[in-house]
């Protein structure tokens, strides 16, 4: 997929802490290099996220300067936007940073972005923004990608160099190659980014798993396993996972499944007549199935299972097993427990 690429305002500082991201124990701070992904994943909720909302103006008269007419991310998957000089305001940012700047703390690359999309790495940006926060940080990395090339020569002998400095993972959902091809537009394919991680294992680079979302089609029958097998559990550092929970991008989800199959149903059902029972029941079998194949094999300690537990109902919650594993992600009330009582009386 060629990116349409349009200049916007840079942030006036880009790194940032990292609420959300520290929620469910990823990073403390994070680092993102473009403004809009270089990757067309169609259910991303990034696209839709705060950041796009608030800047919608600001976007949309950049796009109609640069292209002729206003375009929004739903719009145009292929649009990227960039900023003009990250790589002299990141210098700019750290000239002002002792050394010991991130001491004990992981920065991830990227949280909203893929830092790894094909314009940034052709372009060098990529590679220079690492070499700088090798050089004057001393954050420990998590490079969060769905692009394979992480796991290629080149960028194996950089991450080997400096191997005490980095973590990385491919962000993975789905097994099917053809699937992945009509809604993650642009990426490397999950087999690419499943060999691509192995690549990495095999020299000892430290890695971790990050199944998210998780689709619902991965729990008609033993995908769930082998792609958790292929992440190679006994390997890695962690392994994240979730279940899939946008209530906006659903429809283009969906449009990706034959209509009356038990997958597109399923999103009719969930989100068009609201039976939040079902989704509530996939999340549960995805957390046991998980649970239960990582106390089985004996890697239950790195499970990290990211749930908005909201729509968890009363006889799905005491499936739970004392929220063993589970990261809460919902809001909590004012007292700091689960708003879902149910949860909150675990």
């Amino acid at each position: 997929m060629k990116n349409k690429i349009v200049i916007v305002p840079q942030m006036k500082s880009i790194i940032k802490t990292a609420p959300g991201f520290n929620k469910k124990e990823l990073a403390n701070y994070k680092l993102d290099i473009s403004a809009l992904c270089g990757y067309g994943c169609l259910y991303c909720s990034s696209n839709m996220g705060n950041y796009q909302r608030i800047n919608q103006k600001k976007f949309n008269r950049c796009t109609k300067e640069q292209t002729g007419k206003s375009i929004l991310p739903k719009d145009d998957p292929s649009l990227m936007m960039i900023w003009p000089t990250v790589v002299d305001q990141l210098e700019n940012e750290l000239a002002t940073k002792a050394k010991e700047y991130g001491k004990d703390k992981v920065i991830v690359f990227s949280m909203l972005t893929d830092g790894f999309s094909p314009y940034l790495v052709d372009k060098g940006i990529t590679r220079n923004v690492l070499e700088m926060l090798i050089e004057k940080t001393s954050f420990r990395i998590r490079v969060l990608t769905k692009n394979a090339i992480v796991g290629s020569r080149g960028w194996i002998d950089f991450f080997v160099k400096h191997k005490d400095r980095f973590v990385v993972g491919l962000s993975t959902g789905s097994l099917d190659n053809s699937w992945s091809k009509k809604v993650e537009l642009g990426t490397s394919s999950p087999g690419d980014r499943f060999e691509a991680l192995a690549n990495l294992q095999a020299v000892g680079i430290p890695t971790f798993g990050m199944l998210c979302p998780v689709f619902p089609s991965m729990l008609i029958d033993d995908s769930l396993e082998k792609m958790l097998d292929l992440v190679n559990p006994e390997e890695v550092e962690h392994v994240w996972i979730e279940p899939y929970n946008d209530r906006i991008n659903w429809k283009i989800v969906q449009s990706s499944f034959p209509p009356n199959s038990a997958e597109y149903n399923w999103f009719k059902e969930v989100y068009q007549f609201r039976q939040t029972e079902k989704w509530s029941s996939y999340a549960t079998e995805l957390y046991i199935r998980t649970y239960q194949k990582a106390a089985r094999e004996g890697w239950l300690p790195k499970l990290r299972y990211l749930l908005y537990e909201g729509e968890i109902t009363e006889e799905d919650s005491g499936r739970y097993v004392g929220l063993e594993s589970v990261l809460l992600q919902g809001k909590p009330d004012e007292n700091g427990m689960s708003k879902n009582q149910w949860i909150a009386s675990l």
